[in-house]
């Protein structure tokens, strides 16, 4: 007895002495540019490697599907969202023929252990006009345990990729369409490996297969299948978001209602006014205070301006910053001005519907203080960043400057 009390200090001592030998000590990664091509193969060999790790004891093929990756500026799918994917594709399809790689469906996660979250970062400090940066980081998440079984992250240089917003994302109203959606992915991608993602993941997941088979309908061009695809993701569980009334939104007025499409941009208004910000493209020609002569968007504007002056009619407890930007282009004290030009002429627009807006709102000039894309010269590229936008803010700063200015009138 007194030699077993004496062992089985020891024997414990050692056993826990091994398991801490066994655990993989953190290794930071270190940031190596690399081209995008060889970037995604290190990344995407990377992930299946350690996932493979896991499931060299189990028989058979496993599915993995993949979640469209999201550029966390904007909330967008991207041209070089399809790109990763078609990556990812090949390089599983080739060197890892035990799992079976399909994009995310409601028919494809029914059988799918595994999925691929990801989203796009670009470095704009880092980046100049002959190379850009930028950070691709993704996960994979145990569909049935909900735990995060590896992630990693590939940086890149390039000339530039092609950061073209695919259909469903180019035709919304909005430029930014940061959602409980993106902050989803970003979570899953971000959590630490071996800790579980939250119980309404397979929830949004379910949601989000529905979204994405929506959005592939209306990026080709099939609008009425699309509208009715979104009018199912409104009905989901955390489907009353902005991608579903854009989608709803933007399939109405493909499809010629456009009393339709104004109730769907009226609840994007409610939404944006809840986030703080409403990131609408109002976009302006280089150098002028015209709209920019692109006919579908141009035949847009006024419904987008009458709606929104509607909500903030109907809506007195809220006021509004009108900001104007202009691109990189040009002397900083003509931007300015040009810019607080533009803010302006969104401000007297708005008069039509509500004649009240000037106690209601306030017009500020940004110049080219917050580009977006950040690029010379003008082109269609950067019509992003000739801008006109709104921020939501306290009322008694508008009526401070309001009687202020009224004061300094006499």
């Amino acid at each position: 007895m007194s030699i077993l009390k004496r062992i089985v200090p020891y024997f414990i001592f050692s056993l826990v002495v091994l398991f801490a030998a066994c655990q993989p000590i953190p290794v930071k990664e270190i940031q190596t540019y690399l081209e995008f091509e060889e970037a995604m193969h290190k990344l995407s060999n990377g992930l299946m490697t350690k996932l493979q790790q896991r499931k060299s004891f189990l028989n058979g093929v496993t599915t993995v599907i993949m979640n469209p990756f999201i550029d966390i500026g904007s909330g967008q799918m991207l041209q070089v969202s399809q790109d990763i994917e078609t990556s990812f594709f090949n390089e599983i399809r080739k060197n890892f023929k035990q799992f079976k790689i399909n994009r995310i469906t409601r028919a494809n996660l029914t059988n799918a252990q595994y999925m691929i979250n990801g989203f796009i970062k670009y470095e704009a400090k880092k980046s100049q006009q002959a190379k850009k940066y930028y950070q691709v980081s993704a996960s994979i998440v145990d569909l049935r345990t909900k735990i995060v079984i590896t992630r990693g992250t590939a940086w890149i240089i390039a000339k530039e990729l092609n950061y073209q917003p695919l259909p469903s994302y180019e035709d919304n109203p909005l430029y930014n369409v940061k959602s409980n959606m993106l902050r989803r992915i970003v979570k899953a991608v971000k959590s630490e490996v071996g800790s579980q993602i939250d119980d309404s993941y397979y929830t949004f997941i379910n949601t989000k297969a529905l979204l994405v088979e929506a959005q592939t309908a209306y990026d080709n061009h099939e609008y009425k299948q699309a509208h009715s695809l979104y009018t199912k993701v409104l009905q989901q569980p955390e489907g009353k978001m902005l991608e579903t009334y854009a989608g709803l939104y933007m399939t109405n007025f493909k499809l010629g209602r456009l009393r339709e499409a104004a109730k769907n941009f009226r609840n994007m208004i409610k939404i944006s006014v809840r986030n703080g910000t409403l990131p609408v493209k109002l976009l302006f020609k280089s150098n002028l205070t015209d709209f920019l002569n692109i006919k579908e968007l141009r035949q847009q504007y006024a419904l987008w301006l009458k709606q929104i002056s509607l909500y903030l009619r109907t809506h007195p407890e809220i006021c509004v910053n009108i900001i104007g930007h202009t691109s990189k282009y040009g002397v900083d004290n003509f931007n300015k001005r040009l810019s607080h030009q533009r803010a302006n002429v969104i401000q007297q627009k708005m008069r039509k519907t509500f004649p009240g807006i000037k106690k209601h709102s306030k017009t500020i000039g940004m110049g080219s203080e917050q580009t977006i894309v950040g690029t010379t010269p003008d082109g269609i590229d950067n019509a992003i960043d000739r801008r006109v936008e709104f921020k939501i803010i306290d009322c008694s700063i508008i009526s401070s400057s309001f009687i202020s200015t009224q004061k300094n009138q006499y």
